[in-house]
């Protein structure tokens, strides 16, 4: 297993906008100026470099500011909350003594890196290693804490350990001793995978599934680990992390519909669909995206095929117009036709894929 890529989206589209002033012109001969391209000139070019600049430290001054260590910044309070106890729980603990694990700033490690700022990249790296521990009574969510924190201590290691970017010469790997051990925190989801299809969508930190533990989970919370936990395999020779994930990703892949189509959610033990309706939306969202990213991270065709029946089936029942409506996943009734915030980043997923024609029509209707 080899990585052929490791960055988010987020990190590729932050990359492009940095660099894309360095790209010349390939307009030919058309009255442009030197440097300016088909849609934009140099000069707005490095104008959106800047905002984009502007907007990061905005954000990231001000969590500094008002919220750190703790997890996030409530902007129109100026105060904190933990948010990592509380993203998608509506069982929240009130005698939780849990007081955050500056996941902004692990989250916002490698953008830092992107924007070239290798002394504060630097300083962040070292307070995680030195400051963070996971040895927390607090119950998670398994894809939030992947996603945020694993996925960002990785991406971060990545960065730190490649001796070309000269980020910071003298580290010694401390951000994937994090990662391992936030990794096998969660692992505690598989726990039964013997006796269940699927991961808890649950866990707690120090404690690992808790007795009562809800059984449902979400489409996007079984296919939304391959990358983190592949990636954390790679890193430390230790094949379970990957094994377990894609294991869950190919028993949900049998429970797809005669159409083609994923439901929303299910019962982990069980694999008994309890929310029927086929979108792209929130609870299968990332599940798409993952499926492509696995290909283009680990180079398995096995990726490739299975994104392609997927996108094939939602343009065919799913698509309406240049918007994407929900369906059964069975008979393909349209359920719900409305719009679903979490369906934003579909044409930036077209894109990568390589239909951009496409893209370009659902990135016109959705803004």
């Amino acid at each position: 297993m080899s990585p052929r890529g490791t960055r988010t989206t987020t990190f590729v589209l932050t990359l492009f906008l940095f660099n894309i002033a360095l790209i010349p012109s390939t307009r030919g001969d058309r009255g442009a100026k030197d440097g300016d391209d088909e849609y934009m000139s140099r000069a707005e070019i490095l104008d959106m470099r800047e905002k984009v600049r502007e907007m990061f430290y905005h954000g990231y001054d001000n969590y500094l500011r008002f919220a750190f260590p703790h997890d996030e910044l409530k902007p129109l309070t100026g105060t904190y909350t933990d948010s990592l106890a509380e993203l998608g729980n509506a069982k929240l603990d009130k005698e939780s003594t849990y007081q955050g694990v500056a996941m902004t700033l692990i989250d916002t490690l490698d953008t830092l890196a992107v924007l070239g700022n290798k002394t504060e990249f630097s300083r962040a790296v070292n307070w995680v290693v030195d400051n963070v521990s996971f040895d927390q009574d607090v119950r998670v969510n398994v894809f939030e804490a992947n996603i945020r924190l694993l996925g960002g201590l990785l991406s971060a290691h990545y960065l730190a350990s490649n001796h070309e970017l000269h980020l910071m010469p003298d580290y010694e790997g401390g951000l994937l001793s994090l990662a391992k051990d936030l990794g096998n925190r969660l692992l505690s989801a598989f726990a039964d995978r013997y006796d269940r299809l699927f991961p808890y969508a649950w866990v707690n930190l120090k404690k690992g599934v808790q007795a009562g533990e809800v059984s449902d989970t979400c489409t996007a919370g079984i296919g939304t680990l391959i990358l983190e936990f592949g990636l954390l395999s790679h890193y430390t020779g230790d094949f379970v992390y990957y094994h377990v994930a894609n294991q869950a990703l190919d028993r949900l892949w049998k429970l797809r519909s005669s159409l083609g189509l994923f439901g929303n959610t299910l019962d982990g033990k069980t694999g008994v669909w309890r929310n029927h309706n086929a979108g792209i939306g929130a609870g299968i969202d990332s599940f798409y995206e993952y499926l492509f990213k696995a290909y283009v991270m680990f180079g398995d065709n096995k990726f490739l095929k299975m994104f392609t029946e997927t996108y094939t089936a939602v343009n065919s029942h799913l698509k309406s117009g240049p918007w994407y409506v929900e369906v059964d996943m069975h008979s393909a009734r349209p359920t719900h036709v409305q719009f679903n915030s979490l369906q934003a980043f579909w044409p930036g997923l077209q894109v990568m894929f390589g239909d951009v024609n496409s893209a370009e029509t659902t990135q016109a209707a959705f803004f």
